[in-house]
């Protein structure tokens, strides 16, 4: 389960809190659930996208590169490799 850990303050209208805690009724969930809920649809989700659609096309923009002959001997020096520089 995700623990929650950051708190954020808002105002809100009285209609504004009555609306929210009517909904959170109606559903069983806390006002914090709601809210949560609402953020991750409006803002975060579209961020994710955001960052997605940049990661696609920073991948369709690298040049191309020959594919391996044999995969694992490619495997086996490409770790070889990575572990000498790391340590």
């Amino acid at each position: 389960m995700t623990r929650y850990t950051k708190k954020v303050q808002v105002a809100l209208t009285e209609e504004q809190y009555r609306n929210l805690a009517d909904i959170a009724a109606k559903e069983h969930k806390k006002i914090g659930a709601i809210v949560r809920e609402a953020l991750e649809q409006t803002c975060l989700r579209k961020q994710r996208a955001q960052e997605k659609a940049e990661a696609i096309r920073a991948l369709l923009s690298m040049e191309p590169t020959d594919v391996p002959e044999n995969y694992q001997e490619w495997e086996d020096q490409y770790l070889r490799e990575k572990y000498e520089y790391n340590d």
